[in-house]
């Protein structure tokens, strides 16, 4: 792995990580948000999701290195390798968002909830 895929992988894993505390331990000890114990599945598969979002990126960057040392890529090639890259990206960003995803419904449902009664 290069320098720079590893730092991405570190940046990317410190991000998931201050989501995790912010969405996870403040949010429900805030009372902002579901308990802890309903969020137990959320959790875990965001867990999952933020590692392996944090890999995908380290990955990415990884990719578009390698492609850059290729001397012999023809214009479609290079958009496809461009392309493979960019969704990798995209998909390593969804990963470590998730737990923002998650934050934002307990917040809104909590909201919504105020609302209703």
């Amino acid at each position: 792995m290069s320098d720079l895929a590893r730092k991405d992988l570190f940046v990317c894993l410190g991000i998931w990580l201050a989501l995790e505390i912010v969405c996870f331990a403040i949010l429900p000890a805030l009372h902002l948000g579901q308990t802890r114990s309903s969020l137990q599945g959320w959790f875990l598969l965001s867990v999952l999701m933020g590692m392996g979002g944090a890999s995908l990126m380290a990955a990415s960057t990884q990719l578009d290195q390698f492609f850059q040392f290729q001397q012999e890529i023809g214009r479609q090639n290079q958009m496809l390798r461009l392309l493979l890259v960019a969704v990798v990206s995209w998909l390593g960003l969804i990963g470590i968002g998730f737990p923002l995803l998650v934050g934002s419904l307990q917040v809104f449902g909590k909201v919504f909830e105020l609302l209703k009664s």
